[in-house]
């Protein structure tokens, strides 16, 4: 065998042998991307679930929304319900905006945001919490603007109808 050959076949070889490796590293790449995803799913579910377990244990506090008058701790405590709802959100946005939450999943806790917001005390709130202190990111204040302007004030909580 002459050193030509030789020199073809482990050029050939190495060349296969960079494709194994690119295929292989492409199957990890997207192995990992599909646990990032699963895991953000699986952290947007438990926060989720410690929400709606505080909501149960303190039905009040949502309720509340739907009062002619609050005092001011009631005020304090539906004030601090929906910063952390709509942290929540606004998270998950964020998530769904960079790539990691995909739009079915986003778009299933979108549909939160306009049910929350729906009262006029907690619109009120919105205008003047979230978007009076710029306490939110402002793209994400616009997809809520736009989610709301299409949405009737209510005068029950669209959770508490569909009961009646």
């Amino acid at each position: 065998m002459n050193w030509t050959k030789l020199s073809a076949m482990a050029e050939i070889l190495s060349s296969v042998a960079i494709l194994v490796t690119l295929v292989y590293l492409a199957i990890q790449t997207q192995q990992s991307a599909d646990a990032i995803q699963a895991n953000t799913r699986q952290a947007i579910l438990d926060a989720d679930q410690q929400f709606l377990i505080k909501v149960m244990e303190y039905p009040e506090i949502y309720t509340s929304q739907f009062k002619p008058a609050l005092t001011d701790e009631e005020k304090v405590r539906l004030g601090a319900y929906l910063i952390l709802f709509v942290r929540m959100r606004e998270n998950n946005w964020l998530q769904y905006r960079n790539g990691v939450l995909d739009e079915v999943t986003w778009d299933s806790y979108r549909s939160s945001i306009v049910q929350v917001l729906s009262d006029s005390t907690s619109r009120g709130w919105w205008q003047n919490y979230a978007i009076g202190r710029r306490a939110f990111d402002s793209e994400f204040v616009s997809l809520v603007n736009e989610l709301l302007a299409d949405t009737p004030v209510q005068e029950r909580s669209m959770l508490i109808q569909a009961f009646d």
